[in-house]
């Protein structure tokens, strides 16, 4: 049994409030409010435009982190994961906006930094196509898939927490209802920047079914050409007798000739069939 500010709190909640990976939900009771929050940590706000050069930079390191608050009349406790105790803080609500509103700025930034990643591999596709460009792309796409399903639960709890925790302006509900539109706003960045991946994907497709176009292209031209020679070839192997050329000393040269006439003739039908199409 976890004692806060003078109030029990159930064992199923305190379970809840100590999971590390639980997803964002509000719950109000008689006595208390639990507040859980799941938020992404991609790059912790550590990342910079000259990072994107360095192979170490594009391994996965999201992390998905549950932040546990119990509101009550008396104020406001965070659990603290690290340390396994609950923290009061001292300026009740004003503490957890100002904890919230970092973890958001910091998001905010990440999904910023996401978006120069995307643009990175974007002008990595118009120089280049190799294999490496689309490894990144598939941690990105992963991270940010994630993040999105994430973001979208944590702004409909954090929506529901000011809707029904009836926050007033001695609470700050202004400065409340200004972190939900961050939080707003950093779920359309997400989801515009999986958008621009998924065009990225369709590009990179486009590419490689060109390219393979024309190497069968090119295969069926080599084709075209032997055909005949090899037509050519298997014709006047044959051991039969009265094959042409057979009793000329240039018999030779004029199968030679010959081979060459149908391959020419049979490209210049292709050639033109391909031209009237």
């Amino acid at each position: 049994m976890v004692t806060l500010n003078g109030i029990n709190l159930h064992d199923l909640h305190v379970k809840d409030l100590k999971n590390p990976i639980h997803p964002s939900v509000y719950e109000s009771f008689s006595d208390y409010q639990i507040l859980i929050l799941r938020l992404p940590e991609l790059w912790e706000g550590k990342a910079n435009i000259l990072s994107l050069r360095l192979p170490e930079f594009w391994e996965a390191k999201g992390k998905f982190l549950s932040y546990s608050f119990v509101i009550t009349q008396k104020g406001v406790c965070y659990y603290d994961k690290k340390t396994g105790e609950f923290i009061n803080y001292p300026q009740g609500m004003k503490d957890l906006y100002l904890f919230l509103d970092a973890k958001i700025d910091a998001l905010m930034d990440d999904i910023d930094m996401a978006q120069e990643k995307i643009a990175f591999i974007e002008e990595g596709l118009y120089k280049k196509h190799n294999s490496t460009l689309m490894d990144r792309w598939h941690g990105l796409k992963k991270e940010l898939s994630r993040s999105e399903r994430v973001i979208v639960k944590a702004v409909d709890t954090l929506g529901q927490f000011i809707t029904k925790s009836k926050l007033t302006e001695d609470t700050l509900q202004n400065e409340f209802n200004d972190l939900h539109e961050h939080l707003e706003r950093t779920l359309r960045s997400t989801i515009s920047a999986n958008n621009q991946l998924d065009d990225l994907y369709r590009y990179y497709n486009l590419r490689s079914n060109d390219r393979m176009n024309r190497s069968i292209y090119v295969l069926t031209i080599v084709s075209v050409i032997f055909l005949p020679l090899n037509l050519a070839v298997g014709f006047f192997g044959m051991n039969t007798g009265g094959l042409p050329f057979q009793n000329t000393s240039l018999g030779t040269v004029y199968a030679f000739e010959s081979m060459i006439l149908f391959a020419v003739l049979l490209i210049g039908s292709v050639v033109w069939t391909i031209k009237k199409e």
